[in-house]
């Protein structure tokens, strides 16, 4: 089970920071607070969360990845037992009357107690940070610092639906400390399985923030995990534009309608719900098992299965070869299944095997407006537009496909060892600049000089030069996109008919 991630442990205890203050005589001294707090939130997050992609070089010199955390599916905690303030803290036997005098002057001084408890959610100790905690709290209830101490005791104990509540009380008698609430109990609902109540404060935080960058980036891993992979692409693109995105957020880009077969593997990609688990199975190549995990859904609870879900099957079947049963899967398509890729590729590929090129190339198109990364889609376009007598443009589709699958493999051998070739990245960032992808190619460019100065490849001043060149090349690209002309190309410029609303 993984704690809380360092992030947002330490901006809620930075607001907790401002809310304190210098109101308060049992204030500890902040900085210090912050420092223990900070070296316990390392050790978290060091020991106990899934791996993410981050430089680092090891000590043998060899270039590699490091791990950022990302959220974990828990299951529903169990609400145990109150905080009881009465109770008194459980200890061994004591020889020495000077040691109990000691002890007890420990335990009614609240700064100490802060101290203690720390140290001991550092090492582990979770009975005995649960006992300092509730000391604490009888002498210094009412501090906010007290208040968090004790919510983030609870989540290391898995008392998630606790801790949430908690903090939920503190930001309404400190409206200031509401940013830092959000984002420390959105994760909190994420360990807990309340996926949608972690969303919906996730989406809270970032209409109420100016800098969405770790909002969007949390945000974004649950949906992938999910399965909601092109509606993540929104907030990676907003990360690559705002120049802040790591070498996971652009592996996603690489491959929207399913994870990297090397990703999928990882705790961070676990699958949340049937999409995600279904998803998940098709990146590792378990694709009839996918296949009959989601047609055991349907014939048991079909009213239970979303658009996106019933969308999925559609991909299914053209992966599984099933091409008579699409006709059948057409016709019972619920309402809403059209606003996604899969649903439109399935539609193109079923209209294709039916010699109906014209209307094939519409539904490809669409299928690649959605999900520019979907190298089958593009392929059946070009097959598609070859029928139609465009031979042109079907050789535009056909290497555009290539294009993109040589990106996805790329990726995958990345997201597969975490050695770095500096060379391949190269070959990634020419491949995404020639699908018209500068952002992301920015992004990989970034990712390459890090490489390239961990491996001494770069001194401090190469690096400085080539990031400010990066940022300035962002910069650029921002004030020149042209929707209108990424669109044309995206379509490898056929003419698509306007959807109707």
């Amino acid at each position: 089970m993984p704690s809380p991630s360092l992030l947002y442990s330490m901006t809620a205890l930075a607001f907790v920071v401002l809310i304190c203050g210098c109101s308060r005589e049992t204030t500890v001294d902040m900085n210090r607070f912050k420092e223990d707090t900070n070296q316990g939130s390392r050790r978290i997050a060091q020991s106990d969360m899934p791996a993410d992609t981050n430089v680092g070089v090891p000590s043998n010199g060899t270039i590699a990845e490091d791990s950022v955390t990302a959220a974990q599916n828990s299951g529903t905690a169990v609400v145990a037992q109150e905080w009881d303030a009465s109770a008194a803290p459980t200890s061994s036997a004591l020889s020495s009357q000077d040691f109990r005098t000691e002890l007890d002057a420990t335990n009614s001084d609240p700064e100490k107690l802060q101290e203690n408890a720390i140290i001991a959610l550092d090492s582990g100790d979770l009975v005995e940070a649960f006992e300092l905690v509730r000391d604490l709290k009888r002498l210094d209830g009412k501090n906010p610092q007290t208040i968090f101490l004790m919510a983030r005791v609870l989540a290391e104990k898995h008392r998630f639906r606790q801790a949430v509540k908690m903090l939920d009380e503190l930001a309404i008698e400190f409206p200031d400390a509401k940013l830092a609430v959000l984002g420390q109990t959105a994760e909190w609902l994420v360990f807990q399985g309340d996926w949608q109540a972690a969303e919906s404060r996730y989406r809270t935080l970032i209409s109420l923030v100016d800098e969405t960058s770790l909002v969007d980036r949390l945000l974004s891993r649950l949906l992938m995990r999910e399965g909601r992979r092109v509606e993540a692409k929104v907030l990676l693109r907003r990360l690559c534009r705002a120049g802040n995105v790591e070498e996971m957020d652009l592996r996603s880009l690489l491959s929207l309608a399913c994870p990297l077969p090397g990703d999928a593997v990882t705790d961070a990609f676990e699958p949340i719900g049937l999409e995600g688990a279904i998803r998940h199975a098709i990146s590792k190549g378990e694709v009839a098992a996918a296949g009959e995990m989601l047609q055991r859904a349907l014939d048991e609870t079909p009213a239970i299965v979303t658009p996106a879900e019933y969308a999925l099957r559609g991909r299914l079947l053209v992966l599984l070869e099933q091409f008579d049963r699409l006709p059948e899967w057409i016709k019972s398509a619920p309402d809403g299944s059209e606003e996604y890729s899969d649903y439109w590729f399935a539609i193109g590929v079923d209209q294709l095997q039916r010699s109906e090129f014209s209307a094939a190339v519409d539904s490809l198109g669409r299928a690649v407006i959605r999900d520019e990364t979907d190298f089958r889609a593009y392929r059946v376009l070009g097959d598609a537009l070859l029928g139609l007598g465009k031979p042109e443009q079907a050789q535009v589709a056909t290497e555009r496909a290539g294009l993109i699958e040589q990106t996805v493999s790329l990726g995958d051998q990345m997201a597969s060892n975490q050695q770095r070739d500096v060379g391949q990245i190269s070959v990634l960032i020419d491949l995404l600049e020639r699908l018209q992808r500068p952002l992301e190619a920015l992004g990989w460019r970034g990712i390459q000089v890090a490489y390239g100065r961990a491996n001494s490849m770069l001194d401090d001043a190469q690096t400085r030069d080539v990031l400010k060149m990066i940022n300035q090349n962002r910069i650029a690209q921002l004030k020149k996109s042209d929707p209108a002309a990424k669109r044309f190309f995206v379509i490898c410029g056929i003419d698509l008919l306007p959807e109707s609303n």
